[in-house]
């Protein structure tokens, strides 16, 4: 052996595994299987960036960890192509989104394979590819087949300059108040349009009660739990003049309260309430003065705007009183029906706005004696509620409901914060919707998704060859423009006129992970078998710009799929982590524009794959953001360098037996760094390898079998420098990355390693060992990670986790 050359190296083992297929994942194996997934990545660029090495090595890190520890690992990969990232990197250069996307999948597959990334090649997927998205029409012809899938009018966001309709979830709120895209960050707005919509309301409470069942962080569960936004309460009906005012509250016990009305300026009932107001102009300036305000600034602001519709009042439902009616911003239509029943002696806004308009207000639950606020928001004794008085507020809510609904004038109601997912898109590359518009006004499926020679015949859609590609200046889909295409029959020959929205980028990720199992299958979209043997995903890393995106809509899919009996479990994932960013040297994200772009291959071809993987992973934990220092590459790569000089030395040596001190930290090194990488903490395993060569290079020398076993444990990290070292040392011509992963030998960890007792719910049911260097925090990590502790656990609730340092951890449940 010379010199170390990594590039000499590493092309030559990433031809080799590429050819002989090393990492492919066998169906139905023997070994226990380990489905781990990484988000697949938008291929709209030249080549993989820095966010996507921060993304991809910590997993690959893992799967080849459970690869070498005798699990069937099934580590795939794929591009998720159609949508906007694609069409606007073609847009701006000039050239078909299809070419453009050809060649970036080509460099992107050759940016991971210079990576060293395990993946099952055989895998691969692209949601562009004809024989993918025809199952992605299918799947949505089941939506639409079940009723789930609707075209209606209704309020979208609409951004001018990306020219098409975005969902909720892609609109942000900048640091003004003002709401912009999320890709791009362009001003958006509000517009009344007919759209596609998938019905995501109507799995709400499955989505929220499958959150129970799944390893989630806490703050991925509050987020969807929040996005969902349940809450429980009565319909109230106000009649206005002969029209009914529905009112949606979480607190009927205050209705004796009620001293005003609010209405959101974008309510359509104003339309019929203007009619009859006097002051009808100053109504409407109002409302179009409401308009120009971004959402946040109406709930953030402390100076609560409003203007009253002089001469219409509502009827109180229990008393016949007159109520006066306010058009007020900060009254949203997100959410509930858009009206308010105004509280202002328990409720903060209603209270704020009551003060500054000169409402009056009526405490209706007695506060406690030690309350020293402005406003009571608790339960407590009924005041000033007729004949209900002296009743505990929660009991009266139900008397309310209860009379509400004898009367007729209102009932139970539980809401949600989430709202249907526009499905539809204004742009070109996209799956295209398989449904035409008859000459009469009817919607219909292009084919009998029940019948498999239809849909073979009929399915894929594909997505027609344009020459211009460009968004359309008047919101139309570019589509609409290929006459030859729009223009069809229906099944009686009929004229007809095909869908020319196209699909989110969204619909192809919704089921990606199911397609890996079985991804070249042509009569369905995935084998039952395939899916029960892999599904749900074991563990799945990606970005926390999806937790309320492509993961909900996912969860969402997959759930539904299940009521068809088309999966086999109710959940797609069982464990998720959110990645961090890398950011530029600077410490701000990456910008061409900043000039603080790292191009990762620039740093593989002049440092090593090996040298950058040990780098990301050396950054520290999973979750958190760095910036890029070019110190740590320069590290890593020393660090790569000395152990490639020091193989030699052990060659030409040869020792039989390593020395004690060897021994112990050798041994140290496969316990810490097993544990480690099964609780990925992959930055203190890098950490373990460079105390590892220091000692060994203190030692002098190290046996080859000794030798061997450090290069076991270094090789999910280097791969490809610990596979060339091995087919050097050991004359075995089975990869490294295929053998097992070395045991501890305990009478070498006698002063590092602990065993305690688990108890739960009383009772003795593992045993765990671990370092005994290790945190208390981290103990408990790796107790719960047990799967001896994992079975009888269950899904049941951790109600607490007691441990006595050194002596036993007791869990109650």
């Amino acid at each position: 052996m010379g010199s170390y050359d990594h590039r000499e190296i590493e092309k030559k083992w990433a031809d080799r595994w590429f050819e002989e297929k090393t990492y492919q994942a066998k169906d139905f194996s023997d070994k226990p299987k380990k489905y781990i997934l990484a988000e697949f990545p938008y291929p709209s660029g030249n080549a993989l960036h820095a966010g996507h090495m921060m993304r991809y090595t910590v997993p690959d890190v893992y799967a080849r960890y459970l690869r070498m520890k005798g699990y069937n690992v099934l580590f795939p990969m794929g591009w998720d192509a159609f949508g906007l990232p694609a069409e606007n990197f073609a847009v701006k250069s000039g050239i078909h989104p299809a070419i453009t996307t050809k060649k970036a999948i080509e460099s992107y597959r050759v940016s991971m394979r210079k990576m060293g990334y395990g993946i099952d090649w055989e895998r691969e997927i692209d949601t562009t590819d004809p024989n993918y998205y025809k199952w992605t029409q299918w799947l949505f012809l089941k939506f639409f087949q079940q009723g789930l899938a609707e075209y209606r009018e209704m309020p979208i966001w609409w951004c001018e300059q990306l020219k098409t309709v975005l969902s909720d979830e892609e609109v942000l709120t900048d640091k003004d108040g003002n709401k912009i895209s999320e890709r791009g960050e362009y001003p958006v707005e509000r517009k009344l349009l007919k759209q596609w919509v998938l019905k995501i309301t109507k799995y709400a409470d499955k989505l929220l009660e499958g959150l129970d069942q799944i390893e989630f962080p806490e703050a991925i569960k509050s987020a969807q739990r929040s996005w969902i936004g349940r809450s429980y309460g009565a319909n109230v009906s106000f009649s206005v003049n002969g029209t009914k005012l529905e009112v949606f509250t979480t607190r009927p016990d205050t209705i004796f309260g009620v001293t005003y009305m609010a209405i959101s300026p974008e309510s359509p009932i104003l339309e019929t309430l203007l009619r009859s107001a006097v002051n009808t102009e100053e109504v409407t300036e109002y409302i179009e003065e409401s308009k120009r305000k971004s959402d946040l600034e109406k709930l953030k602001s402390k100076d609560k705007t409003g203007v009253q519709l002089e001469g219409v009042f509502a009827k109180h439902p229990f008393t016949g009183e007159n109520i006066p009616l306010f058009v007020a911003d900060y009254v949203l239509m997100d959410y509930g029906t858009g009206v308010v029943m105004g509280v202002p002696a328990h409720d903060e806004r209603d209270f704020d706005f009551a003060k500054k308009l000169g409402i009056k207000i009526i405490p209706v639950i007695e506060t406690p004696k030690d309350f020293e606020g402005k406003l009571y928001t608790g339960s407590g004794k009924m005041i000033n509620s007729a004949e209900y008085n002296g009743l505990d507020s929660q009991d009266f809510s139900e008397k309310v409901i209860k009379r509400l609904e004898k009367e007729g004038i209102g009932k139970r109601e539980t809401q949600y914060k989430l709202r249907d997912w526009i499905f539809s898109r204004q742009r070109y590359w996209g799956e295209p919707i398989p449904l035409i518009h008859t000459h009469d006004g009817e919607i219909l499926s292009i084919c009998d998704i029940d019948d498999p020679k239809d849909v073979d015949a009929k399915l894929p859609l594909r997505l027609p060859d344009v020459p211009d590609y460009t968004p359309s200046s008047d919101g139309a889909s570019p589509l609409e423009r290929n006459k030859e295409w729009v223009n069809t029959t229906d099944n009686e020959g009929n004229p007809a006129r095909r869908e020319t929205n196209t699909m989110p980028n969204w619909a192809g990720s919704c089921w990606y992970f199911i397609r890996f199992v079985d991804p070249k299958n042509s009569e369905s979209f995935a084998d039952v078998e395939k899916m029960k043997y892999w599904l749900p995903v074991d563990k799945y890393f990606g970005g926390a710009e999806h937790t309320t995106m492509h993961l909900l809509y996912s969860r969402f899919w997959y759930k539904f799929l299940f009521d068809q009996g088309l999966v086999p479990n109710q959940e797609p994932y069982m464990w998720r982590m959110n990645g961090g960013l890398l950011l530029g040297p600077d410490g701000t994200k990456m910008s061409k524009s900043k000039g603080n772009v790292v191009e990762p291959m620039d740093i593989v071809e002049n440092y090593g794959a090996d040298a950058l993987r040990a780098c990301i992973c050396f950054l520290g934990p999973y979750t958190d953001t760095y910036p890029w220092n070019i110190n740590g590459i320069k590290s890593t790569w020393r660090l790569m360098k000395n152990i490639h000089d020091f193989h030699q030395k052990v060659k030409s040596a040869n020792a039989e037996i390593s020395s004690e001190n060897v021994l112990r930290a050798l041994n140290k090194l496969i316990f810490n760094v097993s544990s480690m990488i099964e609780s990925l903490k992959m930055n203190t395993a890098v950490s373990e390898v460079m105390i590892f060569m220091n000692s060994v290079k203190d030692s002098g020398e190290i046996s080859q079998d000794s030798w061997m076993k450090f290069l076991k444990v270094l090789a999910p990290l280097a791969p490809f420098l610990a596979e060339e070292l091995w087919h050097n040392i050991s004359g075995q011509e089975t990869s490294i990355h295929l053998q097992p992963w070395p045991e501890v030998e305990a009478r070498y960890l006698e002063s590092e390693q602990i065993i305690i007792p688990v108890q739960i719910n009383g009772k003795v049911r593992a045993e765990v060992t671990f370092n005994r260097a290790l945190s208390d925090d981290e103990v408990k990590a790796m107790i719960l990670e047990d799967q001896t502790v994992k079975k009888h656990i269950g899904t049941s609730e951790l109600k607490k986790f007691i441990y006595v340092p050194g002596k036993i951890a007791n869990i109650v449940l």
